[in-house]
């Protein structure tokens, strides 16, 4: 029987949580009624939370490198952030 390194198991556990993110966002905007909002944003909170420590942990452990960006590229994103949402029309 294989094992997976605790970095692959770590990693796998990342992408449930961003896409378990996703469908709370989903379900909290959807929610028909008060109450299924308030829990679906409780649990989407607690999920950000985990998402973020996990993520903490990855690059506390080296698994994951991350590289301070410059103001004009942090500002050149956002530029390009805001004209795709200004080209998303809603009816």
């Amino acid at each position: 029987m294989s094992q997976f390194p605790e970095k692959e198991i770590v990693n796998c556990a990342l992408i449930s949580l961003k896409h378990l993110r996703l469908l709370l966002n989903n379900l909290a905007q959807e929610a028909g009624t008060p109450e299924l909002f308030e829990k679906a944003e409780e649990i989407y909170d607690e999920i950000s939370t985990l998402q973020r420590e996990t993520y903490d942990f990855m690059i506390q452990e080296k698994w994951l490198s991350v590289s301070a960006q410059t103001a004009s590229a942090i500002d050149k994103a956002a530029k390009q952030l805001r004209t795709l949402a200004d080209s998303i029309e809603l009816d």
